[in-house]
């Protein structure tokens, strides 16, 4: 299982739902929400919902992640060239 700030059953997150929101927003939280002992869904930021989401994006573009691969192996193999190079002044 994930780790979580904490794991709260549906009552408990009904009743606190203001105060897990502003959590989540300030203190970068997430909560697994039970139902009947049985997490059923996450509560947590929109902007760590969205880089989740973009993540399995680039994850999932095999044409990008060979991209990277073969950027990584240069830069390993030391297949660099100077920032001047790639960005001539104009």
């Amino acid at each position: 299982m994930a780790e979580y700030s904490d794991i709260v059953p549906l009552s408990r997150a009904k009743a606190k739902l203001s105060s897990l929101l502003r959590k989540v927003r300030e203190e970068h939280g997430s909560y697994a929400i039970t139902h009947r002992g049985k997490p059923e869904g996450v509560l947590l930021s929109v902007e760590e919902y969205e880089a989740l989401i973009e993540t399995v994006g680039i994850l999932s573009d095999r044409s990008l992640m060979a991209r990277i691969d073969r950027g990584l192996a240069d830069e390993k193999a030391g297949r660099l060239l100077p920032h001047d190079e790639v960005f001539p002044k104009k």
